[in-house]
């Protein structure tokens, strides 16, 4: 059973009042009964509820927006979309955001447990989805709400995310338009994203035999080798999808001379420097939308134990 702050006070010989002002670090408290109280409630496994410390206090109008340690997002014009988004919620509401972003997990769990602690932040959007997240871990042992961009059927939290295999879907019927593909080649990067593998089980259902999708992983920090590997693949492609923009980009600039070039459907809407663009199409996959969704329901919902997903379409 969690410690209480009458298991502390009982324990220490003290008034609860006395306990719950030692802990937030009163100046009145003698530094003598604060170590008393401290180390009794540290030999009881006590932990901070800053839910009801920030219900006492007046509490933050900042809700924690928090990166992965990963310079994919950092620098993904989606993610920033999506942050405009929650910063539009949040304004409308009276709030502002409050970023967690380094180089490393470990930096990212200084500054968020400085936004729990001295800030009393009690709201959080994560822009990613790890499975054992030890920041997550943190905010659940200290009972501070969260939403996450993303999804994953088997966690129990609440969840924000485009309807993906919509998409791959509507990428499959947008390109029969362009083109009369047969065999399509489907881009994506070698991380094995959640988001790819859904895209392309719904480019699947449309591009059903005698058609064929063929899926290929590359890396972009290497473009010449994804390029070698994309054109030792196109013997008898005639169309592509990519997973995203940044890959789609790609595969355009690649083969932009060519007598024929390829239709190539992508995703994001993201696209840039190519004014001429016939054979791209990208799908506006509505990040500022995803953004103002996640900020709303982490006001909105009272209950953030169960699996909830709301999908962007």
């Amino acid at each position: 059973m969690t410690a209480t702050i009458k298991d502390i006070a009982a324990k220490a010989g003290v008034s609860t009042s006395t306990v719950s002002r030692a802990l937030n670090d009163d100046p009145h408290i003698l530094q003598a009964t604060k170590t008393r109280i401290m180390q009794v409630a540290q030999a009881l496994d006590y932990k901070t509820n800053f839910n009801a410390k920030t219900l006492a206090t007046g509490g933050s109008r900042s809700v924690g927006i928090i990166f992965p340690s990963n310079e994919r997002y950092q620098t993904n014009p989606f993610y920033l979309e999506i942050i405009s988004g929650i910063g539009s919620e949040l304004n409308r509401r009276g709030f502002v955001s409050t970023v967690a972003l380094a180089d490393s997990t470990d930096q990212i769990m200084e500054i968020v447990g400085t936004m729990a602690h001295q800030a009393h932040i009690t709201k959080y959007i994560f822009l990613y989805f790890e499975q054992n997240d030890s920041i997550r871990a943190y905010l659940d042992q200290h009972h501070l709400d969260y939403v996450i961009i993303g999804n994953d059927p088997q966690t129990n939290r609440v969840f924000i995310d485009n309807d993906n295999q919509l998409f791959g879907k509507l990428a499959g019927e947008k390109l029969l338009t362009m083109s009369a593909a047969r065999h399509v080649l489907f881009l994506q990067t070698q991380r094995q994203l959640k988001f790819e593998e859904e895209r392309l089980t719904g480019l699947k259902s449309v591009l059903t035999s005698p058609r064929k999708v063929t899926a290929l992983s590359v890396d972009l920090k290497n473009p010449r080798q994804a390029l070698t590997a994309i054109q030792q693949k196109l013997t008898d492609i005639d169309g592509i999808v990519a997973s995203q923009d940044e890959i789609g980009e790609f595969a355009y600039q690649a083969f932009l001379h060519e007598e024929q070039p390829l239709s190539i459907v992508t995703f994001n809407n993201l696209l840039h420097g190519f004014p001429d663009r016939k054979n791209i199409y990208s799908f506006d996959l509505k990040p500022r939308k995803i953004g103002e969704v996640a900020a709303q329901k982490v006001f909105e919902l009272a209950d953030f134990s169960q699996h909830h997903l709301f999908l962007i379409k």
